[in-house]
């Protein structure tokens, strides 16, 4: 990353809220470089359609600032889902599909992030979307944590903007970007329908959003079939073990200290003692130790003095301090202490708010 750059990786549909999103990080930073993903999960048509928005935001604030790449998740779309009708039965909503293709998309994007040295990731969710769990407060901080556990800050740029659905539209139209009919806005479907993907498999998400969902009709059966979002959560903790797995599988291996910054929370990797490694995170950072030693059971000896946390793995020491500091003991190898950093510290939910 280039000295002066805020490099932010943006999940970006290629609708009204991206957009919008979009622009607003570039208009309130000079210093933003957006890096917009635009994923296809294999059931998607029209992928190619968010470039529309993307070239209007490059004429707009220069090409220089933004790049655009499409990511193909099938592959972590299916691991996530499998077995897709036990999942269904287990959470009484089919709603859990839309769960594991958004979790699919931000653990590509954790990849993304980790593979080039970027610590914010962002998107387009919004407060006036909040008829699915996907928006709720309560699920999105289940989704700032997955993003906290690889060292990522995950914001929202227009979640609590005023104007909802067409004071958005207007924002669109003011800045020049092109937008659909008005109408579409008012059934509660983007008006960038056309200049976004599309998902075959999640038609069935249109009777949760839409008008449709206050028909009398269907109002009840629209309401049994929903998935709240105590178990959203439930759902989605249980699919987040698999998406580390995959996140795991998929990051390059650190190559020296300066990437391990970028990679892991990590502001300084050194030396502590004749063999140990001291991994000390960004200030103000603190771990649930609690939350640690649960997550470690069954996976070495665990032994626990005050605010410091030990396991003892075959060849080596792992030492959690609640203030934010891991001591790898047993090993001079930073590159061997970021791997068991990664393994038994990164890899789990404990990061927790700073103070």
């Amino acid at each position: 990353m280039k000295p002066g750059i805020r490099d932010v990786c943006m999940m970006f549909s290629g609708g009204v809220d991206t957009t919008l999103a979009a622009a607003h990080l570039l208009e309130e930073d000079a210093s933003v470089r957006l890096h917009l993903l635009t994923f296809c999960n294999g059931y998607c048509v029209k992928v190619g359609a968010s470039k529309t928005h993307v070239v209007e935001l490059q004429e707009k604030y220069g090409a220089d600032r933004l790049a655009h790449r499409i990511i193909y998740v099938s592959e972590i779309f299916e691991r996530l889902r499998r077995p897709l009708p036990e999942l269904i039965r287990k959470y009484g909503s089919t709603l859990v599909i839309d769960l594991c293709c958004r979790l699919s998309f931000e653990t590509a994007a954790v990849i993304y992030c980790l593979n080039n040295g970027i610590r914010e990731v962002c998107d387009g969710t919004n407060i006036d979307q909040g008829v699915l769990f996907l928006e709720r407060p309560d699920y999105l901080r289940v989704i700032r944590e997955f993003f906290a556990s690889q060292g990522i800050e995950y914001f929202s740029p227009v979640y609590a903007r005023s104007g909802g659905r067409l004071g958005r539209r207007q924002e669109m139209l003011k800045r020049g970007f092109s937008i659909g009919p008005r109408f579409l806005e008012r059934l509660n479907i983007t008006s960038s329908l056309f200049r976004q993907p599309f998902c075959l498999i999640g038609i069935h998400t249109f009777f949760f959003t839409s008008f449709l969902r206050r028909l009398p009709l269907l109002k009840n059966v629209i309401e049994r079939c929903n998935l709240p979002v105590d178990r959203a959560i439930a759902c989605r903790l249980e699919r987040q073990a698999i998406a580390r797995e995959i996140i795991r599988e998929n990051v390059k291996p650190s190559q020296g200290a300066e990437s391990v910054k970028i990679q892991e929370r990590i502001c300084t990797t050194r030396l502590c003692g004749q063999s140990a490694v001291e991994i000390s995170l960004p200030f103000g950072t603190r771990i649930d130790l609690e939350r640690l030693a649960s997550s470690w059971q069954g996976q070495g000896a665990i032994t626990r003095d005050g605010g410091l946390l030990s396991l003892s793995v075959p060849g080596a020491e792992v030492r959690v301090l609640v203030s934010g500091r891991v001591e790898i003991h047993g090993t001079k190898d930073q590159a061997q202490a970021i791997a068991l950093y990664q393994r038994y510290v990164a890899g789990y939910d404990v990061f927790l708010p700073p103070q």
